[in-house]
């Protein structure tokens, strides 16, 4: 299911069962701990014009829809705050089966392959880190938000690390 709400930055695709509550961070039937998602889940980046992007993620939501993908999103526009001049879409799955999602993508014409682990993603977005710094800079905060804005992403990843054995649950964080 293609959910494409124009106020958001994002497109998204996943299974309708997300509204019932279903996470997308599942492995072998079994919803993933924070410990398991910083070990095994990322995402393959694909990284082209917006058009490219909606043409792909039209030819990709039936694997999401048959789980085979769990989740994937992609930029509406470039990302200009980081400098970008292409959309980025971001195809999440377990490290243990990037093979066969890799695979997928590479049927739909896919050429060049990035992987990206979830640790990785969040390291880059700790307090303190170039890209956090530079997203802050580019909506002009002040010098109190941007503060609050890492003590909150220190926040979300000290949970994370210290509740290993606790589900993950990214929009409860």
């Amino acid at each position: 299911m293609i959910i494409d709400d124009p106020n958001s930055h994002f497109i998204f695709l996943f299974h309708p069962n997300i509204y019932s509550g279903e996470k997308y961070t599942i492995y072998n039937g079994k919803e993933m701990t924070n410990a398991q998602v910083m070990e095994y889940w990322g995402k393959w980046l694909v990284l082209a014009r917006r058009e490219r992007l909606d043409e792909l993620a039209a030819k990709l939501d039936r694997f999401v829809e048959a789980r085979l993908i769990p989740c994937i999103k992609y930029d509406r526009r470039p990302s200009q705050n980081l400098g970008m001049e292409e959309c980025v879409m971001m195809v999440y799955c377990d490290f243990r089966k990037r093979d066969q999602v890799w695979t997928l993508l590479k049927k739909q014409g896919v050429k060049l392959k990035a992987w990206v682990t979830e640790k990785e993603t969040m390291q880059l977005w700790m307090p303190g880190s170039p890209l956090l710094e530079r997203w802050m800079e580019s909506k002009g905060l002040d010098g109190p938000t941007k503060e609050l804005v890492r003590e909150d992403a220190g926040r979300r990843l000290k949970h994370i690390m210290e509740n290993p054995d606790e589900i993950f649950s990214p929009w409860e964080q």
